[in-house]
């Protein structure tokens, strides 16, 4: 099946597409609006509803939410069973909050990877179809609008997906977070979250291989932002050590991996090990892609650490960010689960002859 062009859903019953991830939470509607917020579940799930309550508000009203979610997994929860629970009920109350508006009062549906929607207490029943069901919401939009046979290389902050996409459909049996962690469709390696320790068990620095600190003193974050891969961000303390996200203070933090810090290793000396860390994480991607990918069709490339992949010279390359935009290819889960919704939504009307609050 060939490349499709993407088509915006239609005007009259907006759609907000909802990702709620664990470190994450990502909104992208329909009418073409988008916006993504940090949010650390693990340390901070009882401020969700307020959250969903105050981004939710800042967009025109919808007809109706769709919802994806990663976030169960934070240890905040005891099981993935516990935190379906826990996102379901926040999303409901976040809408009965917003709902005491006027004309807003949206129909609510959480996707799970069996391409079904769910209502909120078929989706906490199932909350092992509902949870971790993001990429197949993402995988199942890709291969119906953008291209049906290729292999898609989904990159975020915390981890990699990489679906193969047959006839227009998700070609993969891999559905929990286990199974694709066997099958070697889910790479728990990322552009912001990813321990260095998770990546490198030594590091070369001034002629000598080093043995690492098994501490989290650094991320893949810093570095990105020491290559210059990642602006300075230095109003943002989310790191290892809660110091700002800077070049200094990255450098300092990778120099810490091997036992020092910015009085014996300078930026310059740091960039030399951020790059063996990247080539580490490159390759763990790479070779999970080499597992996966039948090389036919073209790569679809998505998230905002596209740069972990080198995508092989004689394929075909589809950038999400140029299709999309980059603010809606940043949330493109959100973006998927939003226009899957709407085309069934769409669909239903045309069957029935009227709206219909029973689409599944």
């Amino acid at each position: 099946m060939g490349r499709r062009p993407v088509k915006p859903a239609s005007e009259g019953r907006r759609t907000i597409g909802i990702d709620i991830g664990g470190a994450n939470l990502k909104y992208v509607c329909t009418d073409g609006n988008a916006a993504s917020y940090p949010f650390a579940m693990w340390n901070r799930s009882s401020e969700l509803t307020s959250s969903l309550v105050d981004h939710l508000s800042q967009f025109l009203p919808a007809s109706s939410w769709a919802v994806t979610m990663t976030g169960e997994l934070a240890d905040c929860f005891l099981d993935r069973k516990t935190g379906v629970e826990f996102i379901v009920d926040a999303v409901c109350e976040a809408a009965r909050r917003i709902g005491s508006q006027p004309s807003f009062a949206p129909e609510i549906r959480f996707y799970g990877v069996d391409g079904r929607f769910h209502r909120a207490d078929d989706a906490k029943r199932l909350f092992e179809v509902v949870a971790a069901s993001n990429w197949h919401a993402l995988a199942s939009q890709v291969a119906k609008t953008i291209a049906g046979d290729a292999t898609l290389v989904d990159i975020g902050s915390t981890t990699t997906d990489i679906i193969p996409l047959r006839k227009g459909r998700v070609a993969t049996s891999s559905m929990t977070d286990f199974q694709r962690l066997v099958g070697q469709s889910l790479v728990y390696i990322g552009c912001r979250r990813t321990p260095v320790c998770a990546l490198v068990d030594r590091l070369w620095f001034n002629g000598a291989s080093s043995r690492i600190m098994n501490e989290w003193f650094a991320t893949i974050d810093d570095a990105r932002i020491v290559l210059g891969i990642e602006p300075e961000h230095p109003d943002d303390c989310e790191s290892a050590d809660g110091a700002p996200r800077t070049v200094a203070r990255s450098a300092n933090r990778i120099a810490r991996m091997i036992g020092l810090d910015q009085t014996f290793v300078s930026v310059e000396q740091a960039a030399k090990l951020a790059v063996q860390i990247m080539d580490s994480a490159k390759r763990e991607i790479h070779s999970a892609f080499d597992a996966i990918d039948q090389p036919r069709g073209p790569i679809v490339i998505s998230g905002h650490g596209r740069d972990l992949f080198d995508v092989p010279e004689d394929r075909e390359v589809i950038d999400l960010s140029t299709e999309l935009g980059g603010e809606i290819s940043r949330c493109a889960p959100s973006w998927a689960v939003a226009n899957l919704w709407a085309d069934r939504s769409k669909a239903a009307l045309v069957r029935k002859g009227r709206p219909s609050c029973d689409v599944s």
